[in-house]
């Protein structure tokens, strides 16, 4: 379970995540560690950005220093997580997702998009300074892009100073590989208070963008362009997931894809929905989860769905089949889906292949169509 921050408690009372944080610290203190931090003398802010626990026990801090906000930085942040063979053990990223994972917090905290990786790199065996001992670590730098980002970087080193061993996961953006130095935190005081203050600066930006009242349908509402791009984004999103899979990575949708997930363009789709199919809002909701569900799982299931004038027609008619239940060429794949989508639990895989065996009928049929419209007699 990941903890997120809880609001401010009365003046002069100590609140939630303060004193879940002191019990964590103390214990940790006892137990002879602490959670890890830059040193001292890095420009910016403090701040405690994540806690993890297991049955209760909380395994791993998460504590950020520098410009949060900065794509150059300097910024660096630092896990802390207690390792080992037992339940209570972490279970880490490689340091190509704790890139990734970086990438995503600034994308998630600003809307910087700074693409998707990999990118050209350089992994190595390198030395941290922890409490100023020389620490061997594993080491992966993401050179500079294009666009002139700065260089990012991130390590993974053991520390065997206690009882269980303790991994460290540090990235750094804007400042040399093995910069800064690291150093026990036995005071969460500035990391809480940079926490509330990053916290209130988040809500108060998204307030000030955030429009007053019920939305109001864009022109584009008018049409089926929500429906539209819903499908297309989910058929590529799907496509890159699964290619991602098969690669063995883990899998990741694009960030610019992140962006049209759900909010403004879903709520537009749905409305689509409720006004020119006549349902209400549940009813809408589900037509369009359906819609996009088909359509992602065709990207995954047909290498024909996603860039052929097929999965363009297959596009069109699985809108016009949602939104006013046309009886469309390609109707024998749509029932077909529907009682997959209906009842999943019962028949789930005979099911989907005779859904994707519809398809694979339309598709034939299409052709052979589009032969006779040429006079094509011969390949008939």
């Amino acid at each position: 379970m990941h903890h997120t921050g809880s609001g401010a408690g009365p003046a002069g009372r100590r609140r939630p995540v303060e004193e879940e944080m002191a019990a964590a610290l103390e214990t940790w203190r006892r137990a002879g560690r602490l959670p890890y931090a830059p040193g001292a003398g890095l420009p910016g802010s403090r701040v405690l950005d994540s806690w993890h626990s297991v049955n209760g026990e909380l395994v791993a801090f998460t504590l950020l220093a520098g410009e949060p906000r900065a794509q150059a930085g300097p910024f660096v942040s630092v896990r802390t997580a207690v390792t080992g063979d037992d339940l209570h053990g972490e279970v880490l990223n490689g340091l190509d997702e704790v890139i990734e994972d970086e990438r995503d917090r600034l994308f998630e905290l600003t809307g910087l998009d700074e693409g998707d990786g990999p990118r050209e790199t350089c992994t190595s065996e390198l030395t941290l300074l922890v409490d100023g001992v020389p620490v061997p670590a594993r080491v992966r730098v993401e050179q500079p892009g294009a666009d002139g980002e700065v260089e990012l970087w991130a390590a993974q080193l053991t520390l065997r100073r206690s009882g269980r061993p303790m991994e460290l996961t540090v990235t750094v953006r804007g400042l040399p590989v093995g910069e800064p130095p690291l150093v026990a935190a036995d005071d969460l005081g500035p990391y809480l208070a940079g926490r509330e203050r990053l916290l209130a600066e988040t809500a108060s930006g998204r307030s000030a963008s955030a429009p007053a009242g019920e939305p109001v349908p864009s022109t584009a509402a008018l049409g089926l362009s929500a429906h539209r791009q819903l499908a297309l984004d989910g058929m590529e999103r799907s496509r890159i997931l699964a290619q991602q899979l098969s690669e063995g990575r883990t899998p990741r949708t694009p960030r610019r894809l992140r962006v049209r997930e759900g909010g403004e363009l879903w709520e537009e789709a749905v409305r689509q929905q409720m006004r020119l199919a006549s349902e209400d809002r549940w009813e809408a909701d589900e037509s369009v989860t359906s819609m996009v569900n088909q359509l992602g799982w065709l990207a995954e299931r047909a290498d024909w769905a996603v860039g052929t004038e097929d999965g363009r027609q297959a596009v069109e008619e699985t809108i016009r089949h949602t939104v006013f239940g046309s009886e469309v060429p390609s109707l024998r794949a749509q029932l077909a889906w529907r009682a997959v989508w209906s009842d999943p639990r019962h028949g789930r895989e005979p099911g989907l292949a005779e859904w994707l065996a519809a398809w694979e009928r339309w598709r034939r049929d299409r052709r052979r169509g589009a032969r006779r419209d040429r006079g094509d007699i011969t390949s008939q």
